[in-house]
């Protein structure tokens, strides 16, 4: 089974509010008494689980007991959920799971994947290293409500409400996280009405869309008691990650499977990294120890979703278009536009952490380690990388992609039900112009805009620093789709593969630290008449500025005379 739902976090100033809406919401005006949740999470001492993005636990829900297991889904809205009625455990026994109750379907499979489970010789799993790593204890409120009543996009979604607290450790080493959480869940109807519904509630309230699980939350907690360090290793799902493309048969991928499984990449990368990064608690915007390096991977996510929306939009532009839907064509096209926003918020913070080797390569070298000259904030801007994470753009930039994801599921779906409903009818390749394949769609717009990068290197003795830089972000944007594809192309021509993803990142680090020292340069100069310090910096970056073009255009010489995997 399925479950197709969206989880918001409540910011703690609104639960209130969130609490008052649902009781206008219920029915005769009266909220339902809230169903008390108490569970438990298993998973071996080795996190097999959790890094197979999957969750096992046994849940008390009221004079019930279920055992569950969730497992990742197509995307962000769908998962797999497998619940079992099971009996509590008997007097002076501990709680421990049955795997035997996940037998058949997508379930058993998870668990013989993650957790090599052989039901054959090990029926409960009791052989597998299941242990009790953390615990929850809620209080849910649930209602239901109708949502596009007589639209296209007519649904009803349960609203639940919960709160409590999510528990590791035992005595005096126990440890707690408080949980205000909303989900909805679609009951019947269009997904699109569970985020229509999100929508809504996001603008009311200022929620903020979370994609990390309580199991995710537990096991950091649980990691926490045990090693003190609840960041030492983030999950694989926190890793930039290659759109997920079949291992077999990519010659005949059509261009719009590779568009959905780019988006989805995309999606699973920007979701990822904006939800750990809203978790973190909100210091002063000078303390960005934490926050900078999920800020940064969370930008290169938004990055790649923009570079993949100017792909599409060139290849419409130059005659090989995408047979997408108009929905879905101006939801990418809104979703881009919001991380290009997002993008420059971040960047506030971005730059300045990405110059502090100045000042330390300044000590090294005996000089005054000034440290560059921070920019203001831009007015009425969100005050910090988590501000920026929790606020309603960037959660509807979210809800935009999972709009255009849907829409052209809906597409797919009703195409094929035509075809079914019409056996007689011609090919559809009788009736309009082949669509373009994965390899051919991609390698006509690579190379294309390998050419344009290729023009402006070749001259690049003759470029100023707005010039390099444009250079820069189209090499950039030229890198984030072939990273999205990559197996495409590593499928094609490995050692061609290799060595170009070798030779442009090569070029782009050193085009980075020429951009680093022109923007550091022009802040020091800002500075020179309130810090004589910053002469020294000064004279020290215009000395850099020749040997770093040099080392630039040499390394753009050796990508340029790579051979491309398109």
């Amino acid at each position: 089974m399925q479950e197709i739902e969206l989880k918001f976090q409540i910011p703690a100033e609104a639960l209130d509010a969130v609490r008052a809406e649902l009781a206008r919401l219920a029915p005769d005006q009266a909220l339902p008494a809230p169903l008390i949740l108490q569970a438990a999470y298993f998973d071996t001492p080795d996190r097999r689980l959790a890094q197979a993005r999957s969750a096992l636990r046994v849940r008390r829900e009221g004079y019930d007991w279920v055992q569950t297991l969730k497992a990742a889904g197509s995307h962000t809205m769908v998962r797999v959920e497998d619940n079992r009625a099971t009996q509590p455990p008997p007097a002076g026994q501990p709680l421990a799971p049955r795997l035997s109750l996940h037998a058949g379907g997508p379930a058993e499979a998870a668990l013989r994947q993650s957790l090599a489970w052989q039901p054959e010789q090990d029926a409960d799993g009791a052989r597998c290293g299941l242990v009790q790593l953390y615990a929850t204890d809620m209080r849910r409120t649930r209602v239901q409500l109708a949502v596009g009543a007589g639209t296209l996009h007519e649904g009803v979604v349960e609203l639940a409400l919960d709160e409590g607290a999510i528990l590791a450790g035992t005595g005096s080493a126990q440890r707690s996280v408080p949980v205000r959480e909303l989900e909805i869940e679609l009951i019947s109807g269009h997904p699109q009405a569970v985020i229509d519904a999100g929508r809504d509630w996001v603008q009311r309230f200022g929620l903020w869309l979370d994609t990390q699980t309580k199991a995710h939350r537990g096991d950091r907690l649980a990691r926490l008691v045990v090693d003190g360090d609840a960041r030492a290793a983030l999950p694989e799902s926190f890793q930039p990650r290659p759109a997920r493309l079949p291992a077999t048969g990519l010659t005949s991928l059509s261009a719009e499977a590779a568009w959905r499984a780019g988006v989805e990449a995309c999606l699973a990368h920007i979701t990822a990294h904006m939800s750990e990064l809203a978790g973190l608690p909100d210091r002063h915007p000078g303390d960005l120890s934490a926050a900078a390096p999920v800020a940064y991977q969370w930008r290169r996510g938004l990055r790649r979703l923009r570079a993949l929306g100017r792909f599409v939009a060139d290849t419409q532009a130059h005659g090989t278009p995408l047979n997408l839907s108009p929905v879905a064509h101006l939801a990418l096209q809104a979703a881009s536009g919001h991380a290009a926003v997002l993008a420059r918020q971040l960047g506030h913070w971005r730059d300045q952490d990405a110059l502090t080797w100045i000042p330390r390569k300044l000590q090294q070298l005996g000089l005054p380690a000034l440290p560059v000259p921070s920019l203001p904030a831009p007015p009425g801007g969100p005050a910090s990388p988590v501000a920026v994470a929790r606020s309603t753009l960037a959660t509807e930039l979210c809800l935009q992609v999972l709009t255009a994801l849907l829409a052209e599921g809906a597409e797919a779906v009703a195409e094929a039900d035509a075809a079914a409903a019409a056996p007689c009818a011609p090919a559809p390749s009788a009736l309009q112009n082949e669509p373009p394949s994965a390899q051919a769609w991609l390698s006509a717009g690579l190379r294309r805009w390998h050419g344009h990068c290729a023009r402006t290197a070749r001259r690049f003795g003759d470029l100023g620093p707005r010039a390099t830089h444009r250079l820069r972000r189209r090499a950039r944007q030229l890198r984030d789709v072939r990273d999205l594809f990559s197996s495409i192309f590593a499928s094609l021509s490995p050692q061609d593969e290799a060595t170009h993803v070798q030779a442009l990142a090569k070029a782009l680090d050193a085009l980075g630290t020429l951009q680093d020292e022109t923007v550091a340069l022009g802040r020091y100069q800002s500075v020179v008449a309130q810090d004589i310090r910053a002469q020294a910096a000064c004279a020290w970056l215009m000395a850099r500025r020749k040997p770093s073009r040099k080392q630039a255009q040499r390394a753009l010489r050796r990508w340029l005379r790579c051979n491309t995997p398109w």
